[in-house]
């Protein structure tokens, strides 16, 4: 974990990183684990051994094959069953910040391996955006074999970091 530099986080924003040892931390199952200063969420961890990828990209993201697929109403369910952390973007043509999200969506993808992206646009299915009570554009909510984990309403591209980050972690520890 010496490692690992501030530069390392910078993708995840102007916060300031420190490494600590087990010791400092109620964390049982990390050796070590990384914290940001300003709000104390987790960004990494090394857990018997292995370091858990949690979104610790570097400020120049790898280019990838993997895109961010669109849902219909129809495969939406499909799509947040899988045993895999999914996000869901929910979107319109006309919203300015969802426009900019797209961008960092992108930089989200290269940077969270683990984790699926797709979008749903609220203006082509309005009638299922209602009745998924999206009452907010852009909303992300993050689903774990089907469930909705939590949800980010708004252009913040460092709080869904922070959220993909923790429930990552959870999900690689969780049997």
């Amino acid at each position: 974990m010496e490692a690992l530099h501030a530069r390392s986080f910078a993708s995840l924003g102007q916060c300031q990183w420190r490494a600590r040892p087990l010791a400092a931390m109620p964390h049982r199952r990390a050796s070590h684990v990384v914290l940001s200063l300003n709000s104390g969420v987790v960004a990494a961890a090394t857990v018997a051994g292995a370091t858990l990828p949690l979104g610790t990209a570097t400020a120049t993201p790898v280019k990838t094959e993997r895109a961010v697929c669109e849902l219909d109403p129809k495969s939406f369910y499909d799509f947040i069953s899988c045993d895999d952390l999914c996000v869901v973007d929910y979107y319109t043509d006309w919203c300015g910040p969802c426009q900019v999200m797209h961008k960092e969506l992108d930089k989200m993808t290269a940077a969270f391996k683990g984790v699926k992206f797709a979008k749903l646009n609220c203006g082509n299915c309005q009638d299922f955006s209602t009745r998924q009570r999206i009452r907010a554009l852009p909303t992300f909510r993050l689903y774990y074999k089907g469930t909705c984990l939590d949800e980010v309403t708004g252009a913040k591209p460092m709080q869904l970091r922070q959220l993909l980050t923790h429930y990552l972690c959870m999900t690689t520890i969780a049997p």
